[in-house]
């Protein structure tokens, strides 16, 4: 419980009040109180001792409803002291010059301390009251109707007046000066409260704001860090793929599984491929204990069936269900009791879904647009890897014959392509060797032309480049003279750039093994048709038809000996 204090509570003004004009009423009625009180006590005329304790109680009852903040009360005093004044003028006093000083000093006085402003009409009143009062008692004595001790005349009458009239102007003009410093006073001090607040409004504001700003900094920091840990886990995982070309397929996506895993934090890493006949989903890798048992069981699912991986192996699309319990599509897989959440993303080829990348989660809504295109970026490299092995078996196990002409026959014939305005392609471009150009192929640096170059249309030259090996350059001219190129412009063509020499890379390396494929075929065909034969002549004649077919040659010989005279053998 708080200590009460009797101080403030009697002199402090309350809101609403003029300063200091509370502790001035108070104090006034508390001396108006002990005054009267000695009246009605040292005055013996019965109407003095009336209107006197009538005085003292008025100013009591004043005091307290002052003190409980009605301060209207307060005007009921004077009226009862300028009685008291009166009846001790006459009954008790001199008359009129006993009065003078009374009202004028007394009376007076009190009124303009008790009036709460300067155009309250209870001035005015309380003066024309005085002054009839004055006047009245005047023409009383000098009609003796009440004894006239000083010889009281008309002359004496207005000059008083007059006097009275002076005095308590004055009086009021004091006061009105008073009053209005103390209004002036008031309205600074409220102003300054008002600068107060608005200043402490405004700092905590911009604390508020400052707080904010340093959450979402902190959130969007945190949002950042989290995305550049994913894209390096991401390529950590690609590199590691890489790095060994000759791991068996099964060893390569158990190990994929592993990695995502531990990489990215997921609970449950599956990788299923897609039958030759394309009906079932199976299970070839998982990381949890759940997938292990899954993988004992030859675990699969119908392309098209239910579950999310059914779903992803048909359609060729993404799925993610963010809460298990509520996704329609999500099928509840007794090895996996603890998934949450999930996204299943197609392992695809040439638009072909060679299988599916399945990712599972015990935290609900632990998938979002980031993490599609994270993992989306390892499910491509996993479809390069499978295709590219796929692709050296198909090598291996080929039957004798010419192979087909394999897709990139044509590769060191074609320059390049161009895209027009109008959307139609151009092959077999020779780039320009602009400066842009140039200086993207020596630095392999992203070089970029904006609006405000003096080097003309706003340009974008990105190096195409293979483990820091420039190996080819894409050059884009804006439509727009005006255009700026932005960060998430320049990033994004970079990062496309990376994807196509990488792929590029995996389609030399293919046209390689097939060329190679082929010399080594046509070598083990040619072997064998000069050694069906024992003839001298044969064996020339089949060795030189052989080679002028394999070379697709217009003229070849073949001479025995070094003599000029040697026979030629020729086959045209």
């Amino acid at each position: 419980m708080s200590n009460f204090n009797l101080r403030e509570y009697l002199f402090n003004d309350r809101p609403g009040d003029e300063m200091g004009k509370r502790t001035e009423i108070i104090i006034t009625l508390a001396l108006g109180f002990v005054v009267t009180t000695f009246w009605a006590l040292a005055y013996k005329h019965p109407a003095v001792r009336f209107f006197a304790g009538a005085s003292s109680l008025s100013s009591l009852f004043s005091f307290i409803q002052t003190v409980r903040g009605k301060k209207n009360y307060a005007m009921v005093f004077p009226a009862f002291a300028m009685m008291s004044a009166v009846a001790i003028s006459v009954f008790e006093g001199y008359g009129l010059h006993d009065f003078i000083w009374m009202s004028i000093l007394g009376i007076f006085l009190l009124v303009n301390i008790y009036s709460p402003s300067n155009n309250n009409p209870s001035i005015i009143i309380f003066l024309v009251l005085i002054l009839v009062s004055f006047i009245s008692i005047g023409i009383l004595e000098i009609n003796e109707y009440i004894p006239n001790p000083y010889g009281t005349d008309l002359k004496y009458i207005l000059l008083n007046s007059a006097l009275m009239i002076g005095v308590m102007g004055a009086m009021i003009a004091v006061f009105h000066s008073h009053r209005a410093l103390l209004r002036t006073a008031k309205e600074s001090k409220m102003e300054e409260e008002i600068a107060r607040e608005r200043l402490e409004h405004i700092n905590h504001t911009l604390e508020d704001q400052v707080k904010a700003r340093t959450d979402e900094l902190h959130k969007l920091n945190e949002q950042l860090l989290t995305k550049t840990a994913k894209l390096q886990a991401a390529f950590e995982i690609s590199q590691d793929l890489l790095e060994n070309p000759r791991e068996s397929t099964n060893d390569m996506l158990k190990r994929t599984t592993k990695l995502i895993s531990e990489k990215l934090g997921y609970y449950h890493v599956g990788i299923f491929l897609v039958d030759a006949v394309r009906e079932f989903a199976v299970l070839k890798a998982a990381n949890s204990k759940g997938g292990q048992e899954m993988l004992a069981k030859q675990h699969q699912l119908k392309v098209g069936g239910t579950g999310i991986v059914g779903y992803v192996s048909q359609s060729g699309r993404p799925r993610i269900a963010l809460d298990t319990g509520a996704d329609a599509v999500f099928f509840n897989n007794p090895y996996l009791p603890e998934t949450r959440s999930e996204i299943s993303l197609p392992v695809k080829y040439a638009n072909n879904t060679i299988g599916v990348l399945d990712v599972q989660s015990t935290q609900p809504a632990a998938f979002n647009e980031e993490d599609t295109s994270t993992l989306m970026t390892i499910a491509n490299q996993i479809a390069v890897i499978l295709q590219r092995t796929e692709e050296s078996s198909r090598l291996q196990i080929s039957k004798r014959g010419r192979r087909a002409p394999s897709p990139f026959a044509s590769w060191e014939k074609q320059s390049g392509y161009s895209y027009r305005p109008d959307g139609s392609i151009i092959s077999n471009v020779t780039l320009e060797a602009s400066p842009q150009v140039k200086k993207a192929i020596t630095s392999g640096e992203t070089v970029t032309v904006t609006r405000s170059s003096k080097e003309g249309i706003p340009q974008l030259a990105v190096p195409v480049k293979y483990r820091e090996q420039v190996i080819g350059i894409i050059h884009i001219e804006a439509s727009d003279k005006n255009r700026n190129w932005t960060e998430d412009e320049i990033a994004l063509v970079q990062s496309i750039s990376d994807r196509a020499a990488l792929a590029l890379e995996n389609a030399r390396l293919f046209e390689d093994a097939t060329r190679r494929a082929e010399q080594e075929e046509t070598i083990s065909r040619v072997t064998t048709q000069i050694g069906a034969s024992t003839d001298f002549e044969r064996i020339m004649q089949t060795t030189i038809q052989e080679l002028g077919l394999a070379l697709g040659a217009s003229r070849s010989f073949i001479q025995i000996g070094t003599t000029s005279t040697s026979e030629e053998k020729e086959t045209e």
